[in-house]
């Protein structure tokens, strides 16, 4: 099970980053809206999950909570690169 976690945050993780980068060509801000967006569709799904109860409300739970944390692990990705990016260009030019 825990096993599924993993998979699951990964491939979140690849699908985000890669997501926010494909959205994010022409608007280099819209690149932190995708992870955020699907962040707070997740907290909300997660808040549904106690009215759902029983094995099935833990289950979209924990999947809920797993994605949250994928999508904040891609945040924070993406403004890493970004930021190293930046500091990339400053040097450069310079």
């Amino acid at each position: 099970m825990i096993d599924d976690f993993h998979i699951i945050s990964i491939i979140m993780i690849a699908i985000l980053i890669i997501l926010s980068y494909v959205i994010g060509r022409k608007n280099s801000t819209l690149k932190y809206v995708v992870p955020l967006i699907v962040g707070i569709l997740n907290v909300i799904v997660f808040i549904v999950s106690f009215f759902i109860g029983g094995w099935t409300g833990m289950e979209v739970g924990a999947i809920s909570f797993t994605a949250f944390i994928s999508s904040l692990i891609s945040l924070i990705i993406i403004s890493v690169v970004e930021a190293l990016k930046g500091k990339g260009n400053k040097n450069i030019h310079q």
